[in-house]
């Protein structure tokens, strides 16, 4: 079972740093969406911000679903365990937000904020991950 839990913990690194890259690149296309939208455009129906949905939406299931997957396979320490379930909560509500948020301002303001969470805990989870051990090493059995 070590092996499975070690082999999932290396996953789970690499897929969190690339998560992060994610989120920022998320950053860029919205901002390409939004100064690239056509005069009697809204949010709404703008095409150019179909690469920012498209990719969010990568970001949020998939990506989400993977994290959730491997966290629950390696079981880091109980701290970091809530932050990676945090992390993916966070990524499943975000278009959530965005859908509500339309029609609801009050919904639709936390979809920024929430993306500036994204890139925190994401980019703080990926430094951790590589540089302090997370899964915690088999225990030597006492030899008599």
């Amino acid at each position: 079972m070590t092996a499975i839990r070690r082999g999932a913990w290396a996953g789970l690194k690499y897929v969190t740093a690339l998560y992060f890259l994610g989120v920022i690149v998320q950053f860029f296309l919205v901002g390409y969406g939004l100064f690239a939208m056509k005069a009697g455009s809204n949010i709404d129906n703008a095409h150019s911000l179909n690469a920012h949905r498209g990719f969010g939406w990568a970001l949020s299931e998939i990506c989400a679903i993977l994290l959730l997957v491997l966290t629950l396979v390696s079981w880091p320490k109980p701290k970091t365990l809530g932050l990676y379930i945090l992390l993916v909560v966070l990524a499943i509500v975000m278009p959530v937000l965005a859908s509500k948020g339309v029609h609801h301002k009050w919904v639709g303001m936390f979809h920024p904020v929430v993306a500036i969470l994204l890139l925190g805990l994401s980019g703080f989870l990926a430094h951790r991950a590589f540089t302090r051990p997370i899964v915690q090493p088999a225990q030597a059995s006492p030899t008599a």
